[in-house]
């Protein structure tokens, strides 16, 4: 028994083994060539084997058309998952890497944060990761006269973004900035890039030491998240 598992284990081995050397050479290959080697192996090898089995049971212009719908369902069936990931790529880049959390738009207070349709769609694409059509819109808050302003918008973002922006590293913070240029304006006006990195410091300490807990409160309210 024990031979017979040692013998397995080289087995295995060897298999790994050569998928590293089949993985290594194929990542040498184009987007394009990749495609065509697919189409080949998976697509027309298998219907070459199988004519060749049943040739006699099929005319050249059957044969022919058979090898044209398979190579063209192949290709089209590459170029959907081709555009599905590379527009998962875009998306990444275009939110920065961050995850949002799934919010339920029917129970979003509009009035209190002075959304209008078009920031209501825009919002929708960022929380579903998807390109924006325009920039969300932080207007002046009705009910406790907060402006639009970072530190608002910080506490926004705190409840959209999975795991919160607290604490963020550098890294984190570049990215959520330029996040918030991408997406966000000051009721139409860019936000200031400049005074960024003071006011999230300010922010993120002040939020720690429960200065604006009655904000957010409003915030997870209007978001329909308590």
């Amino acid at each position: 028994m024990e031979k017979l598992g040692n013998k397995l284990a080289i087995w295995f081995n060897r298999q790994r083994s050569m998928l590293r050397r089949v993985d290594s050479k194929l990542g040498h290959l184009s987007l394009n060539q990749l495609s065509i080697l697919i189409t080949i192996l998976f697509g027309l090898l298998p219907l070459t084997f199988f004519f060749i089995i049943g040739y006699n049971n099929y005319s050249g212009v059957q044969i022919l058309a058979s090898y044209l719908f398979v190579a063209l369902l192949f290709i089209l069936v590459l170029l959907v998952v081709i555009g599905w990931f590379k527009a998962k790529e875009i998306a990444k880049d275009d939110v920065e890497g961050f995850s949002f959390v799934k919010l339920s738009f029917k129970k979003i207070d509009k009035g209190y944060f002075g959304f209008n349709d078009s920031d209501m769609e825009n919002l929708e694409l960022l929380i579903n990761l998807l390109p924006s059509k325009g920039k969300v819109t932080i207007r002046e808050v009705p009910k406790n006269k907060q402006s639009g302003n970072l530190r608002f918008l910080f506490s926004f973002l705190d409840y959209i973004i999975k795991d919160g922006i607290q604490g963020l590293g550098k890294e984190s913070r570049d990215s959520l900035s330029r996040l918030v240029q991408k997406r966000f304006s000051f009721d139409g006006s860019e936000i200031n890039e400049n005074t960024f990195v003071s006011s999230y410091s300010k922010w993120s300490q002040k939020t720690k030491d429960g200065n604006y807990n009655d904000t957010r409160k409003a915030i997870a309210k209007a978001l329909g998240l308590s």
